[in-house]
């Protein structure tokens, strides 16, 4: 195995294509992409389809506001992937994707996968078991979002930043401001900085930096995020 089909090997099982069958189907149709710094991947809107795994580098998915300005949704680094839905529908991408620094993605293009998924149906019946189980995730996600307040919806974010199964201390990085974490849980800014502090108070977290903090108590996070543990005098 080449030094890179090794690298691509590993990436893949943090995936949908995880798993020694899937990732042995699909690796041979992925090529790879060097990026200076400031180089678009995706346009948001844009059609085609392609699925494509940070290798190396940082890269910025954000959404062009009305009065021009450029919200930041969230940031990608190696490991993490992107483009899986519009890959699947051929749909557009609803952000778009640009790189920081320089970067290197490993791509895989729609037209690609889907000859290959005419020959290979038994890859079709796994990422439809991997889609139900991310729909149940939404719909869990959705009724936490739902709930009023600051307090439960910046424990969702907390919560979705913690290492499956892990109950103890864990250090975090939220991958966006405070204004841009607001804006992506729906409340104000001054109400998400009371949540933060509040949390603090309680000796949930502890912030290291602006955007790095240690999770003190990754269960009852979960549980504050889940609808079951409620903080005395909850005013957020």
């Amino acid at each position: 195995m080449t030094r890179n089909a090794a690298e691509l090997d590993r990436l893949l099982a943090g995936t949908p294509f995880a798993g020694d069958a899937a990732s042995r189907a699909v690796a041979p149709l992925f090529t790879q992409r060097e990026m200076p710094p400031d180089t678009l991947l995706f346009l948001e809107g844009e059609r085609g389809g392609a699925f494509a795994i940070v290798a190396a580098g940082r890269l910025r998915a954000f959404r062009q506001l009305a009065g021009g300005q450029e919200l930041t949704v969230f940031w990608l680094r190696p490991g993490d992937w992107f483009g899986f839905l519009p890959l699947l529908d051929g749909g557009p991408f609803p952000v778009s994707v640009a790189s920081v620094e320089p970067s290197r993605v490993f791509m895989l293009l729609r037209d690609d996968f889907r000859a290959h998924l005419e020959k290979h149906t038994e890859l079709c019946i796994y990422l439809l078991a991997h889609l139900a189980e991310r729909f149940r995730t939404c719909l869990d996600q959705l009724g936490t979002l739902g709930r009023p307040g600051a307090l439960p919806r910046l424990a969702a974010v907390l919560a979705s930043l913690l290492p499956e199964g892990e109950r103890g201390t864990v250090d975090v990085e939220v991958p966006m401001n405070q204004v841009e974490l607001a804006r992506t849980i729906g409340v104000a800014p001054e109400n998400l900085s009371r949540a933060m502090s509040r949390l603090v108070r309680d000796g949930l977290i502890r912030r290291s930096s602006r955007r790095r903090l240690t999770v003190l108590d990754a269960a009852r996070v979960r549980a504050l995020a889940y609808g079951d543990l409620s903080l005395r005098d909850d005013r957020q």
